[in-house]
This record gives C-alpha cells, structure tokens and sequence, in this order.
C-alpha cells in the first residue's frame, strides 16, 4: 500500500504512526501489515538506554492502528476514524528490537453497533510475539 494511503486513511502522524505497510486486506474479516522498528524512533533513548526494547504499550497500538486497516476499502472516501475501547488477553511472548520487522496479523471476531472486535498478532522472523483481543470503536458504522 502507498505511504499517502496509509496517511490519508489513518488520523496518526509520527511520532504515533505505527504503520509502515498495509501488505493483505480482505474486507471486513482479515488483515496483514508490517512495522519496521527503527534505533531512530523517540522511545530507544529511554526503555531502555543500554538495551533498547519497543515497549509494549506500542506493540499494542501497533496491532490497533493495523488491525483497523480491516476495514479500508478504495471505494470509501473517509478515514478509517476507529478508537481504542477495549484490550483483552494481552501475552507478551517474545522482546522486539530495533531493527526487526513486526508483522501484524489481525482477524474479525465480531462486529456489534459502531464497535469491532478483532484478534490480533505481532510475529518477528515467524515466531509471535504478542498477540490480543482489540476492540474498537468506529466513528461512522463500518
């Protein structure tokens, strides 16, 4: 997916964009995205200094903002305006590091209302490394 999609769909600018490429989409029931994990990005210097590890409070957003990318479509004009209500049966199995490339996986597990509830998954080289149940509030009805 071009970077402009990317930024014309999602509100997130750096340093909160999670999101370096949107690779698989199937409508309202999958999607498989990546993020590139820099050494340049604001959170090396402090977790942690002398071994840098990508926080896991970010690994969640990661996985929220390309979980969301479920429901992209080129037909729809608007951004992809969906909020964060809910994170369930967070496991954190593995450390991420500068210089790996995350790959997130996230499928539908149910739609009620304006809400979406989607499992989802962090790999680096084909092992998770963490994985959750998102829940996420839509602006306008999906």
């Amino acid at each position: 997916m071009d970077k402009h999609i990317i930024y014309e769909t999602l509100p997130h600018r750096y340093p909160m964009l999670f999101v370096d490429d949107i690779y698989e989409i199937k409508f309202g029931q999958y999607v498989r995205g990546v993020k590139n994990v820099s050494g340049n990005e604001p959170w090396v210097t402090g977790h942690f200094p002398d071994n840098p590890v990508f926080p896991g409070v970010l690994i969640i957003e990661t996985m929220a903002q390309i979980g969301g990318f479920m429901f992209y479509s080129e037909e729809r004009e608007a951004s992809l305006k969906a909020y964060l209500s809910r994170v369930d049966e967070v496991k954190f199995l593995q450390k991420v590091f500068p210089g790996e490339q995350m790959i997130v996986e996230a499928v539908l597990v149910e739609k009620f209302s304006r809400f979406v509830k989607a499992e989802c998954k962090a790999s680096v080289n084909g092992k998770t490394a963490a994985k959750a149940v998102i829940t996420y509030f839509f602006d306008d009805i999906v």
